[in-house]
């Protein structure tokens, strides 16, 4: 037995039986709440009737009803408001830091013993992933069904963080979005970095400089950072020059040069020459989020972001690092990711939020357009006979 097959039951309402207390309270459970994985109570912000009383608060879970002794709960506040300690045995009466008596719920023999069993070697067996042997008597429709939920999933989750951007931004969709589309810019190692880039510009007044590239690129070196690093040459010295009237024009404040990343990234996706082409893409299109509303296809989204680094990154990675000439331009797979982690959840909580449901499905339908990835993911499960169409 585990705490975590406690979370796991309680979360998903597998008892099979009418709850009741250890002191006969009749417990009914009106919303489980929100898993906590950092410090504090298990699930906060449950609602349960016990009795005849409904009670809104945190449920506590431990393996023995003891453990709350064990892990000093009773001395720390912040478990004053806990409704429900959920044991699987309770073998002792606990109070909280204010004094206040525990409603306790013992789950044992409440359950089916076949889940802990099944728990248990989806836990611990070696496997590719713990359903694999599973897979082969799996029906297409309930893997098809399977796959569309994970989607939609996956997206709720990629909403949450449009809304938390949204509500950084007052509510401005295009600077929202233009934070989001940086990020993505940087991947993973460089994500936070263009982001705080994408904060420290001001799109409107980008917007005024849209016609000449060489202002847009020397407003985003130039609040990168990265103009005080630079060496030699003319490109270099007429860009510093350039951002140095820009930053009194819109009182521009820098962020530091030493917050970006170069170890472990391939040398065309180095900030320098992925700030080059964020640059080209704002000279092509300024507030692209009001331009993606317009597009409905997956070509159309494709052709909006394609951009290339103008040509002095054709023989230069970095400022200071030459390089083959070769032209600098996002790829194929780069702005595919674009859509998929930036214009589609932002489309989908558009919709959501101004209540016109064609923007959602539209999102929904540019996904269902999208080719499967073509990874060791989709391979490994291929070769137990499930494929993904898109």
């Amino acid at each position: 037995m585990t705490e975590a097959f406690i979370y796991y039951l309680w979360k998903y309402q597998l008892f099979n039986q009418t709850l009741v207390g250890t002191k006969g309270e009749e417990i009914s459970i009106i919303k489980t709440g929100e898993e906590n994985t950092d410090s504090g109570p298990d699930f906060f912000n449950s609602r349960l009737k016990i009795d005849n009383n409904i009670w809104a608060g945190n449920v506590e879970m431990h393996i023995r009803a003891s453990d709350w002794y064990r892990h000093k709960h009773e001395v720390d506040s912040a478990y004053n408001n806990t409704i429900l300690h959920l044991v699987y045995e309770c073998d002792k009466d606990v109070f909280s830091e204010d004094s206040r008596e525990l409603v306790c719920l013992e789950i044992k023999g409440k359950f089916n013993d076949n889940l802990l069993r099944k728990y248990d070697y989806l836990l611990h067996n070696k496997n590719w992933i713990p359903c694999e042997k599973s897979l082969i008597d799996m029906p297409d429709f309930e893997w098809q069904n399977w796959l569309e939920r994970v989607m939609v999933d996956r997206l709720e989750k990629k909403s949450a963080f449009v809304e938390e951007l949204l509500e950084r931004s007052k509510n401005d969709w295009d600077k929202a979005f233009f934070i989001s589309l940086s990020g993505y810019f940087g991947q993973k190692i460089n994500k936070l970095p263009f982001q705080i880039l994408a904060r420290s510009v001001d799109l409107k007044a980008m917007a005024k400089h849209k016609d000449q590239l060489f202002q847009i690129e020397a407003m985003l070196f130039g609040q990168a950072g990265m103009l005080d690093e630079i060496g030699d040459g003319d490109y270099q010295h007429k860009l510093k020059e350039e951002y140095g009237f820009l930053q009194k024009k819109y009182s521009l404040l820098s962020m530091p040069y030493k917050l970006w990343k170069y170890m472990r990234l391939r040398p065309a996706a180095f900030p320098d020459i992925r700030i080059a082409e964020l640059a080209q893409l704002i000279h092509q299109a300024d507030f692209l989020f009001s331009k993606v509303l317009e597009l409905k296809t997956i070509k159309d989204l494709d052709a909006l972001f394609v951009s290339q680094a103008s040509t002095f990154w054709d023989t230069h990675y970095r400022f200071q690092v030459a390089s083959p000439k070769r032209i600098k331009r996002l790829g194929k797979a780069t702005r595919i990711g674009i859509i998929i982690n930036t214009v589609i959840p932002f489309l989908f909580v558009y919709g959501k939020s101004i209540g016109r449901t064609e923007y959602s499905d539209r999102a929904l339908g540019l996904l269902t357009q999208l080719k499967a990835e073509n990874n060791h993911i989709t391979k490994q499960f291929l070769e137990f006979g499930k494929k993904a169409n898109n």
